[in-house]
This record gives structure tokens, sequence and C-alpha cells, in this order.
């Protein structure tokens, strides 16, 4: 089981995990929050041995889950309607985290403070994922060319295949290298996360281009915190 979780990211990488299972031709069983014009729908029952699902934090409900891959894309303050601040949230992550078997593998982006300090001690493999050269999986020769990305995409120092990404922003960038480093935990090849993140065209709502309008172009993004309306104007 591949639990994505995170405060932000977690539909958009889901989704892109589901891409390059479906190119590697792994036949997964997936449960996405949001539509994925791949599948037509959030929801996939394949014949192979892996599940990936969208892991929500919301009432504490991905503890519900047992990830054999647990994926923390970020730690924020959100959904305080239900916890009491920060801190609350980073235990809610660190007890999903916790839930990883002998065996597992927790995913954590080593760009994010909250993240790292959530993981910190936790007696289980831990993969890091981001920007800089000291995380496990990170980007190199990154650039922008229109709504594209392109990247070498690195493991432990050796570049395991490139990456070119038709979702634009510097947090897809992101989002593809925790998306790389789960299926990587799970002996997933180079070609097929090359060709699968390549095949991956956006999620429903996720800066979903929807048409022209008065020469205008128009989109739809769910953006609804701080830190996603960041992203998604810097984008």
């Amino acid at each position: 089981a591949v639990c994505v979780s995170g405060t932000h990211g977690k539909t958009t990488t889901t989704s892109m995990c589901t891409h390059i299972f479906l190119a590697a031709q792994r036949d997964p069983s997936v449960m996405i929050g949001g539509v994925l014009p791949a599948l037509g729908c959030g929801h996939r029952v394949g014949k192979g041995d892996t599940i990936i699902l969208e892991s929500c934090e919301y009432c504490n409900s991905f503890l519900s889950f047992f990830p054999t891959v647990a994926v923390i894309l970020n730690v924020d303050a959100d959904h305080l309607d239900f916890f009491k601040d920060l801190e609350d949230v980073k235990a809610s992550f660190r007890a999903f985290a916790s839930r990883v078997p002998e065996g597992g593998t927790i995913v954590a982006n080593a760009d994010d403070e909250n993240t790292m300090d959530t993981v910190a001690g936790i007696d289980h493999k831990v993969i890091t994922f981001g920007l800089s050269s000291t995380a496990d999986v990170y980007a190199a020769n990154v650039r922008f060319k229109g709504a594209n990305s392109y990247f070498d995409l690195m493991y432990k120092g050796q570049k395991f295949t490139d990456v070119t990404l038709h979702v634009p922003g510097m947090h897809n960038v992101k989002n593809a290298l925790a998306a790389a480093a789960s299926c990587i935990c799970l002996g997933v090849k180079p070609y097929a996360v090359k060709y699968g993140l390549a095949g991956f065209n956006g999620a429903g709502r996720r800066f979903e281009f929807k048409g022209k309008f008065n020469g205008a172009d128009v989109y739809d993004d769910y953006a609804h915190h701080p830190g996603e309306l960041h992203a998604l104007l810097t984008t």
C-alpha cells in the first residue's frame, strides 16, 4: 500500500504514482480524492499487488490505513477546526508514519522542516526527496519551458532517469520527486518513471485548463490554503 499524505499535493502525487505504476504494467488499484483523466474517475480496481491511495489527515482518517510506503509531502497548519495547532498536526502525521511495518518505508520531504521534525527518531527506513542533493531522490538541471518542466531525476547521487513534466510549477517538480521516490521503494524501473510522468497531464481542478474567454486562458484550481495559493500564483 502506497499511502500519499501531506497538507498539499496529495491528489497530484497520487495521480503521478498511478501513471508510473500503469507505465510499469503493475495493474494497481487506486483511490484518489479527485478525477484523474486517465481513469475518467478517481478510482481503479486492478489485479496487481499494489494499492495507491490518497491519505488525508483530516479527523485522523489516515490512521485507518496500513501503509507499506507512507509518503509525507509536507506538514502545515491546516484543518484547525479539528486539530488544536501545528504540533497536533505533526503528532497525527507521526502516528501515520509509525504505522509502517518492518520492511516498509517512509518517504519524506527533506525540504520541509515540519516533515523532518515529524519523522525524526522514528525507527523505520526513511527515503527523502527534495531539490537539494542532500536528499536521496532529487532533481538536477531543472529547466522550464512554457508549461513544461525538464530535469534529471537523481537517486543516491546517480542519474535514475530524465523527466519531462507537462504540468507547470516547482511544486509539481517536488510532487514528481515524491511520486518517483515512492515507486523506487517498490522496485519500479527508470523507464516507467520516465514515461509515467511524461504521460501525466494533470488531475481535475489542479490548475486545470478549461478554455479561453475574450483572449484569456481560464483555469480551475482547488488551492484554498495560503501555501497552495502561493504555489498557484507563483506558477
